[in-house]
């Protein structure tokens, strides 16, 4: 690790922390780190840093970003999702073998208990499956953390409520698991007195802010990106105490030091990382004119420069938020249709996805005439989605209004193929589960939420 990294350095201080705190009970079942939402980033890199070849703690480190759902089907995704990873890891476990003929896991076990699973909690599974990787580790202090850092969390009582249950089932000697709760809403916090000795939580004072502000002033002040970066670290602060003025000086000095670059995808991306932040003063005259010259840079840039496509996508469904928070509402939904259809020739599914779902949505609300028609539309183009991009997207919004649709046309053979997916990666009840996973998840926010500090 480079030490001179300001960012590195605060990695070190967490890193320190659980050597101090952490490494030396092993006692302990379950390590909560209390963090602020903004240093998630950063203890996400601790987990993967540690995961990997690179890693300081005498722990062997496995992380995961298993979505939590429901508390009766974690075990099994993360089983499944360690699986896959193992998979993936062919080479890797290989030389492992070559080094260590010590190290011989086999995880043939759980891929059989996982077919045969109807829909049982494996919970009992999963802990097999920790203390049996743990045993086939070469090393002779034999110690493993499996880290949980959740892309999704459905409702963090059933987390608890499932890290509770691990804790009574009895985690095995030798290994611990790592979870995350939010400074000031901390909602993971299990009682020591049920399990004294076995759970251990801290906070690590990081000082990110003074990091990033180093960070974005390192290097070479006359390299565009070096200069956008700390533009962007300035126009931030500026945003964060509401002085338009001074964000609007360090936007127009970020446009001015990437065109001089003459790097067109740099220059664009100047174009909407200002815009995104005057979202935030929706009458800001200078918000639009941003939008459509950031567009014809970024259009100007497709055939040359790889990051101009994907900005045009962005710029496209930007297009379409200014124009609905306007209360354009056509505009708007022609701009998310455009967004969608660009991003699904091009295979960018997951923004293909969103465009379609703004799209939709906006025509259930403003333009009902349209809904249906855009709604087909929106689920023929997700049916070549993966099952993996299926479940991680808006798609399974759009899968579970055709349903509906289909279900009142009584077109059966779309129910029954609906159904048939649906039911596969989500049960029998995947309508029900579906509704309450439209409910708990935090709603899309394209581009960042237009919130009106300026009273307008």
């Amino acid at each position: 690790m480079n030490e001179h990294n300001p960012i590195a350095f605060e990695l070190n201080k967490i890193q320190q922390a659980w050597l101090k705190s952490v490494a030396p009970n092993p006692q302990l079942r379950v390590v909560r780190l209390v963090i602020k939402p903004e240093e998630a980033r950063v203890y996400e890199g601790f987990c993967k840093l540690e995961s990997s070849r690179h890693g300081q703690m005498p722990e062997v480190f496995v992380t995961h970003l298993t979505n939590f759902e429901d508390e009766d089907a974690f075990s099994a995704a993360i089983i499944k999702d360690w699986l896959e990873t193992y998979d993936n890891s062919a080479a890797l476990m290989k030389e492992l073998q070559q080094r260590n003929t010590a190290f011989t896991w086999n995880p043939q076990p759980y891929r059989q208990a996982l077919a045969q699973q109807n829909g049982q909690s494996m919970d009992d599974a999963l802990l097999h499956l920790l203390d049996d990787f743990k045993q086939a580790l070469p090393n002779d202090d034999k110690r493993l953390v499996l880290a949980l850092l959740p892309r999704q969390v459905s409702h963090m009582r059933g987390l608890k409520q499932w890290l509770t249950n691990m804790l009574k089932k009895g985690i095995p000697n030798g290994v611990k698991l790592l979870v995350f709760d939010h400074a000031g809403n901390e909602q993971l916090a299990i009682h020591e007195r049920q399990f004294p000795g076995q759970i251990h939580s801290m906070h690590v004072p990081l000082e990110l802010h003074n990091a990033i502000q180093k960070l974005a002033k390192s290097g070479n002040p006359n390299d565009p990106e070096i200069a956008l970066r700390r533009c962007l670290f300035e126009m931030g602060d500026a945003l964060q105490k509401k002085e338009i003025k001074r964000l609007h000086e360090w936007g127009q000095k970020a446009l001015d030091y990437t065109q001089r670059s003459g790097n067109k995808g740099l220059f664009a991306s100047a174009h909407i990382m200002y815009a995104g932040m005057l979202f935030y003063f929706k009458r800001d005259p200078q918000l639009p004119i941003l939008l459509e010259r950031g567009m014809r840079i970024a259009k100007q840039g497709v055939q040359g420069d790889p990051a101009c496509l994907p900005l045009l996508i962005q710029f496209y469904g930007y297009h379409g938020a200014y124009a609905q928070i306007r209360r354009n509402f056509d505009d708007a939904i022609e701009w998310f249709i455009k967004q969608a259809r660009l991003a699904q020739e091009h295979h960018f599914n997951q923004q293909a996805m969103n465009g379609w779902y703004q799209a939709a949505e906006l025509c259930r609300r403003k333009d009902a005439g349209r809904y249906y028609t855009v709604l087909e539309e929106a689920y023929l183009a997700g049916l070549s989605l993966q099952d993996e991009e299926i479940t991680t997207s808006v798609y399974i919004y759009l899968l579970r209004d055709y349903y509906d649709y289909a279900h009142n046309k009584k077109i059966q053979e779309t129910i029954q193929q609906i159904d048939e997916k649906m039911g596969r990666l989500f049960g029998d009840n995947w309508k029900e589960e579906v509704d309450r996973i439209r409910k708990t998840r935090a709603p899309l926010m394209m581009p960042p939420q237009a919130i009106d500090v300026e009273g307008a």
